[in-house]
This record gives C-alpha cells, structure tokens and sequence, in this order.
C-alpha cells in the first residue's frame, strides 16, 4: 500500500511537470511567431511592430526568455532609431547586447553592432559608429555568413564615404556589391550600386555616378520599389544637373516629386522639389527656382509635423502599455488576496461556530467588530497606495511630455537653421550669375542689376529668419545668451548668431553659408569671439560654446 502511494505521488508530480514544461514551450513558440511578425511589418507600420514588441517584452521577461528578450530589445531599438529617440535606442540596444554576450548569441550580436553603429553616426560619434560595424564584420567573418559580411562592408563603406575616405569608401562596397552578385540578391545590388554611385559622384566622376545609379533604377524597377525608385530618380537629376544638363535632370526631379506625393512620402518629395528648384536656378529661370524653394520650405514643415506625431505615438503606446501592465498587475493582486480573504473568512467563520458553542454572544460581537476595523484599516492602506501611484504615473507621463516638447523644439531649429542656409545658398548663386552678366549689357541694365544686388546684400543682413530662429533657439538653449554674455562682457548681434550656430554643431561652411560670409571673414568672426570670451590658446571655442 505504501509503495502504491509512493508511485502514485511520483506520477502526479511527472504529469505536472511535462505539462508545465510543455506549457513553457507553447508560450515560447507564440511569442516568436509574433515578434516574426513584428519584424516584417517593422518597415512599413513602425509603430504597430513597437506597440506589439513593447508588449512582447514584458511577457518575455516574465517567463525569463532571455535570448527572445534580447530579439525584442533590438527590434525595438531598431525602430526607436528609426524615429530619432536615440537615447531609448541606446538602452534597449544595451540591454540586448548584454543578452547576447552572456548567451553567446553572436549573429544577434553582430545585428546589434550594426544597429548601434547607425545610431552612433546620427549623435555625431563616427569613431564609435566605425567601430560597432567592424566589430559586426568580425564576427560574420567568424561564422562565415557572407550576407552579413556583405551587408556590413556596406555600412563601413558608407561611413568612410562620411568622413571623405573615398578610396576605402570605393573599397568596401565593391566588395559588398561582389558578394550580393555571387548571392543574386537583386534589391542589395541595387543599393549598393546607389552607393558607389554616391562616391562617383563625391570625387565628380559623373560618368560612373550616372552609370550606377541608371543600374540601380533599372534593378529596383523590375523589384517594383518605389520608395528606392523615387531615391534613384533624384540621383540622376542631381548628375545631370551637375553636368550642365540642367533640362533633361528636371525632368528626372519631377518624376520623383510626383511619384513621392501619390505615395505621401513628404520627406522625399522635399529633397526632390529642392532639386527642382536647384535645376530652374541653373536654367537662369528665377521665378521658378524660388517657388518651389518656397514649396520645399512647407514641405520641411510637415515633414517636422508628421515626425513629431509619430515619436508622440510612439510615446503615447509606451506610455498605455505601461498603464495596462500596471492595472492587469494590479488586478492579478487584488483577486488574489480576495481569495486569500475568502479562504480566511471561511476558516474564521467555521472557527466562530465551534467557538459559538462555548463563547457567549457578546465575545462574538467583539471579535466581528474588530475583524471589520482591521478590513477597513486595509481598504484605507490600499486606497493611500492607489493614490501614490497614480501620482507616480502623472509624474511621469508629465516627464515624457516635456522631453517630447524639448525635441519638438529641437527638430524645429534645425529645420530653421537648414532653410536658412538653403536661402542663403540660393542667394549666392544668382549674386554670382548677375555679377557675371554685369560686365556686358547695356549702361541702363547695369544700373538696374547694380540696384538688384545691393537688394540681395540688404536681403543677407536683414533677414527676418533670424528672429524666428532666435526664439526657437531661446526655448531649446535657455539662457544661453545670458549666459555667454555675461562671460564676454558684451557681444554683437553677429556675434551672437555666429556663436548661437556654433552651439548647433554646424560645421564651417554651413555657418558661412547661413551667416553669408566667406570662410576667410567666419575665421576672422571666430578669433574676435575667442578674445571677448576670454579663452586660452589651447581651449575649444567649440566645446566651450555645447557646455553653455
């Protein structure tokens, strides 16, 4: 009988354990079946894979899947970038990389060193950018995969194109582009191809530029890409623009315009309606050429809006995620101890009828009557806690509320900032053209063209930009102003702006541009800002100016 009961003990505790085991691994299989379908819609609804990864993360955590964490942890990085929330990229990329370390995932691994390489170029850290994509490209190396080799050589490349290491630039993405050849994976082709083309086109070799941006055209043509294709058409626009073909690109500019409005794709319908206009001002056709730079500024400013919307959405979902974990949790305890209270009620209530027997009836008041001060006591604690946490949760909702304003703020001069220098380009050029036609003409058509230079020199001294930019730079940079002006003793107003664009981390020729002055007069401009600020020979005008 006894060893009846020992067998019949070890089979309930068997049973129990494979179908919990079993349990584990259905759950398992269901979340990677979501986060699969998270990737694919990563692309093209961003927010609907974050929603859906955000939940997927708790789950897994949870139930303790480290590897499927880490997975979620860099599909969420991936399109936090995506948005420009760099520093929430960084943190799920991190926590991912641990996890991947510890668990020796390394091709998870090196997906994530490349992410993190992107995101380091896009806060202005090359050397730390380089650096995660070689340590990517080690690590498929190691494994032997040659699509992630490929692709890696592809980053590097385009990050040697950043810093004007053309040569290796060239390097790397022929050797990437020999690898997706051998693979035939016909979209990579193409955009390595619109790669190399973009280094032909920095060193001017036009002819090889055109040639491989025609290549990828015809690749992402047959693919049925349009977002590619709208990119392909601009490129060759740009060429021919460049080489004096002004007419012929034009008309590559506005198929992409065109084809970029039906898809509601404003980003790229900006960079080609600048294009447009770039072409009219070679064309010598003015009119033109400052209507749709007008077009192009609009364009920027939805752009801007429909970035803000997005990063608020995506705020807005972390947000009522948060909230709905929190109540489930909460729920999850409060059924919980209901069942506990029951059980207790029950015991004391059978405990109260045996007393019953034996306990007059005014013990039993008395022990009622302090059962319900003790309830009402724990309804007092719980109703204390909810409030505490409902003031920790408003708090914090207000907290991504403000850091939400704040980049608001800082997208917005930086569009400013970019239209100015834009502007101001456009400017110089028609200067340059009209100061060339001033040596022939007529006496009469000299005068009037004298008249309408000294129009665009008011034009760069007097623009009403600046205000617009300094009130916008006020709410981003408070007190900035106060600040250094307190240190010089008393600045300009050209000096103001000179060291208001310094504090963008523009770099020189942007700020000449924006400022129209020549890079001769902005040295000039940054010595005299030195002296009045009173700094050494071996300090950062630079680094003084972000530290404000």
């Amino acid at each position: 009988m006894e060893g009846l009961t020992k067998i019949c003990c070890l089979t309930v505790i068997l049973s129990w354990f494979c179908s919990t085991h079993s349990l584990g691994q259905s759950q398992e299989e269901s979340l990677k079946k979501h986060l699969d379908s998270a990737w694919i819609i990563s692309k093209s609804a961003p927010e609907s894979a974050f929603a859906l990864a955000t939940e997927l993360l708790e789950k897994s955590r949870d139930a303790e899947m480290d590897t499927l964490t880490g997975r979620i942890q860099l599909l969420r990085g991936d399109v936090l970038f995506q948005f420009g929330m760099f520093q929430e990229a960084v943190e799920a990329l991190y926590e991912a990389e641990h996890i991947f370390e510890s668990c020796r995932q390394k091709l998870l691994l090196a997906q994530v060193n490349n992410v993190l390489g992107k995101v380091y170029y896009k806060i202005k850290n090359p050397g730390s950018a380089l650096q995660r994509h070689e340590q990517a490209l080690r690590i498929y190396e190691e494994i032997n995969d040659e699509v992630g080799e490929a692709e890696t050589k592809s980053y590097i490349g385009g990050m040697f194109e950043k810093i004007g290491s053309f040569p290796k630039a060239l390097e790397y993405q022929t050797e990437s582009l020999q690898i997706f050849e051998s693979l035939g994976m016909k979209p990579e082709i193409a955009f390595v191809r619109e790669n190399i083309g973009s280094i032909y086109e920095d060193l001017e070799m036009y002819d090889s530029a055109y040639s491989n941006f025609q290549k990828a055209f015809v690749l992402n043509s047959e693919l049925g890409d349009s977002l590619r294709l709208i990119g392909n058409l601009n490129n060759l626009g740009d060429v021919l623009r460049k080489t004096s073909e002004a007419k012929k690109g034009l008309e590559f500019s506005e198929r992409a315009a065109e084809m970029s409005q039906r898809l509601g794709l404003f980003y790229q319908q900006k960079s080609a309606v600048v294009d447009i206009s770039k072409a009219y001002a070679e064309m010598e056709d003015y009119e033109n050429a400052f209507k749709y730079l007008e077009q192009s500024r609009q364009l920027s400013d939805l752009v801007f809006s429909e970035e803000s919307t997005r990063q608020l959405a995506i705020q807005e979902a972390q947000y009522n995620l948060f909230t709905k974990n929190q109540q489930i949790k909460e729920l999850e305890r409060t059924r919980s101890f209901d069942a506990k209270v029951k059980w207790l009620l029950l015991f004391l209530v059978s405990l109260l009828c045996v007393l019953g027997l034996v306990i007059i009836n005014r013990q039993k008041l008395k022990i009622r009557s302090n059962k319900e001060l003790l309830q009402r006591q724990e309804e007092i604690l719980q109703v204390k806690e909810q409030l505490i946490n409902t003031e920790k949760e408003n708090l914090k909702l207000l907290e991504l509320k403000m850091e939400a304003e704040d980049r608001a703020h800082s997208k917005s001069l930086t569009a400013q900032t970019l239209h100015v220098i834009d502007k101001n380009q456009m400017l110089e050029d028609i200067q340059a053209k009209l100061k060339s036609i001033l040596e022939e003409g007529p006496k009469e058509q000299k005068k009037k063209i004298r008249n309408l230079i000294k129009q665009i020199d008011f034009n760069f001294s007097h623009d009403t930009d600046w205000d617009d930019f300094k009130q916008t730079f006020e709410r981003v940079h408070q007190d900035f102003f106060k600040n250094i002006q307190a240190r010089s003793g008393g600045l300009t107003p050209a000096e103001m702006k000179l060291a208001s664009l310094m504090r963008l981390n523009l770099n020189s020729k942007e700020i000449a541009s924006s400022l129209g002055i020549s890079m001769d007069s902005l040295r000039i401009s940054r010595y005299r800002l030195r002296k009045k600020l009173n700094l050494e020979k071996a300090d950062s005008l630079q680094q003084f100016l972000l530290c404000i």
